[in-house]
C-alpha cells in the first residue's frame, strides 16, 4: 500500500491536511510519502495548484480538503 500526499511549500491548505492526517496515520500505523510537487516538472504540471492531494496505489482519494471518511473507505 502506497500513501502518498501530494503538496507544496509554503500552502496553508497543505499544511492543515497534513496536520489533520497525522493523527489518523498514527492511529492506524499507517506509512505515507510526502511528495513536494514543485520539485517535479510533471507534478507541477499535473496538479497546479490542485493541492493537497492524497493518493493510494496512484489512486486520488482526496483533494484539497482533508476527508477522513473518504480516507477510511479506501484503506484496505
Amino acid at each position: 500500500m502506497s500513501l502518498i500526499l501530494y503538496s507544496r511549500k509554503n500552502c496553508q491548505l497543505c499544511d492543515v491536511f497534513e496536520f489533520e492526517l497525522a493523527e489518523l496515520i498514527h492511529t492506524k500505523k499507517l506509512v505515507m510519502e510526502k511528495v513536494d510537487v514543485d520539485s517535479f516538472p510533471e507534478l507541477q504540471e499535473l496538479y497546479g495548484n490542485d493541492v493537497p492531494v492524497l493518493a493510494l496505489n496512484e489512486r486520488i482519494i482526496c483533494q484539497h480538503f482533508f476527508d477522513q471518511d473518504k480516507i477510511l473507505k479506501a484503506l484496505p
